[in-house]
């Protein structure tokens, strides 16, 4: 099964994907934080358009050890 990905740029279709960014700012933030915040692997730039994998972001998310 193929991937859906999403442009970093359509707060509306991450938020329909389940991601807690509603807003482009918050969208660009996580991108920038992407190795802080361990989603590194769910973001893909081709160009200069940003992606998000929202299956791969989830997944990632659930990877990681509770605060």
């Amino acid at each position: 099964m193929q991937s859906q990905l999403i442009r970093l740029t359509d707060p509306e279709g991450l938020v329909a994907a389940g991601l807690p960014w509603d807003s482009v700012n918050k969208a660009r933030w996580a991108f920038r934080k992407r190795r802080e915040n361990g989603l590194a692997a769910a973001f893909l730039r081709i160009g200069k358009t940003i992606f998000v994998d929202p299956a791969k972001a989830h997944e990632l998310v659930r990877q990681q050890p509770a605060a």
